[in-house]
């Protein structure tokens, strides 16, 4: 007999043993590969969107409607359920332009499907739908469609932290591979209905994304790298990203940085050598596992909604910052150091307090500042503000260029 416990715990089991199914296979295909698994975004550095409401001291988790079994649950009596942790990319739904808001982490909660069979929807429930603490509402969708994926999640962790406030803590509903929008941040209400459904789950199509160089950058002609991501819902792999550097004219390969895991992004670069000066623009296309190409025309998630604008120039010292960017034009300096915050980098600065002309500026300069102290005189060395003593104004412009290099041009 397989009554409704059974068939949870069924389906809580089948779910632990597909994640490590699908885990154990990206990382053997990894090692065979050398390719690394797809990057975490940091919890701090995770984009944020819209203002982030308070959440009550007795706050519950409502499943309510058209069910046999209404719930009201804490965030305690969540984590009493059996836990899963899986990977999912949340990206804003811009199809076209350069706007981007996307991220990667490992969510940590329960399937949504465990807490639907405990509510155990009427015959004649029809949709789904989710309030939020701040006023959104996403749906009503077809419940349906819900109760046949096992990867929506409702969690209550990030990157194996207590799921920040601003990410939607007390719970948040994770949807792997649909559009962000759809995912619901500080849930609060599960509302299953009779009425028919309004909205249908929007799965991401294949799309590359460039995240640099960024449209409108200057970039010194020689080698450059270009950087960024391709992803897809449904669970398709991307196995190709080409870029196109004369306007989508010709294209080349690009070399994917990740495995595939479902619904979640991989990186790419490519080595792009800028032979001439001139304005340029940039794009990428994802071709997928079945040989479907990223559509072209603009809007959609088309490649041409994504062209990124660069303008190269000579670099005249050949340290990789473009002439109008270079704050020495003339002296290698990659780092592009300027500890007095003048415009003026280290490498070029007259105030660069390199006493005895031997890179960096060290105890040999502290030295020689010392053996001045607090002497009154015209051009004394280590008097860096020139204003006839040396003292404490000198040593502190000594310290801002601590184990700086200064060269002159």
């Amino acid at each position: 007999m397989c009554g409704p416990e059974t068939k949870v715990r069924f389906m809580q089991h089948s779910r632990i043993f597909s994640l490590i199914l699908i885990l154990t296979v990206g990382y053997s295909f990894g090692e065979v590969s050398g390719l690394e698994p797809p990057p975490i975004t940091p919890n701090d550095e995770f984009f944020l969107t819209g203002f982030t409401p308070n959440a009550p001291n007795d706050w519950h988790l409502v499943v309510d409607g058209a069910v046999a079994s209404p719930l009201s649950l804490s965030l305690y009596d969540l984590k009493q359920y059996p836990a899963t942790t899986q990977m999912a990319t949340l990206e804003c739904y811009y199809p076209v332009g350069p706007w981007l808001l996307v991220g990667n982490a490992n969510w940590t909660g329960m399937a949504l499907n465990t807490i639907l069979q405990e509510a155990a929807p009427l015959a004649e429930a029809t949709s789904i739908s989710f309030h939020a603490l701040d006023g959104y509402i996403a749906g009503p969708f077809d419940m349906n469609e819900f109760l046949q994926k096992n990867d929506i999640m409702l969690a209550y962790g990030m990157n194996g932290e207590e799921l920040p406030k601003d990410q939607g803590y007390p719970v948040k509903l994770v949807l792997p591979g649909c559009a962000g929008y759809q995912w619901g941040k500080w849930l609060k209400h599960i509302e299953i209905g009779t009425s028919p459904p309004n909205f249908a789950l929007v799965h991401y199509p294949i799309h590359a994304r460039i995240f640099s160089p960024e449209n409108g950058e200057t970039i010194a002609v020689g080698t450059n790298t270009i950087h960024g991501m391709v992803f897809a819902g449904n669970e398709i792999e991307i196995t190709t990203v080409e870029i196109s550097t004369d306007r989508g004219t010709t294209w080349q390969p690009g070399q994917l940085l990740n495995y595939f895991i479902p619904n979640v992004w991989k990186h790419w670069e490519f080595s792009w050598d800028v032979n001439q000066p001139g304005e340029y623009q940039v794009f990428a296309r994802a071709i997928d596992s079945s040989g479907n190409i990223q559509r072209e025309q603009a809007g959609n998630f088309g490649w041409r909604g994504f062209g990124v604008f660069v303008t190269a120039v000579i670099d005249n010292d050949a340290d990789g910052i473009p002439g109008p960017e270079d704050n020495c034009l003339n002296v290698y300096n990659p780092s592009q150091q300027d500890s007095d915050d003048d415009g003026t980098g280290n490498a070029c600065d007259d105030d660069c307090p390199n006493l005895d002309s031997v890179n960096p500026v060290n105890f040999l300069d502290f030295s020689m500042l010392a053996d001045n102290w607090q002497l009154i005189s015209p051009a004394l060395t280590g008097d860096l503000n020139m204003d006839f003593v040396v003292d404490v104004n000198d040593l502190s412009i000594l310290t801002d260029y601590w184990l700086s290099d200064c060269y002159e041009e």
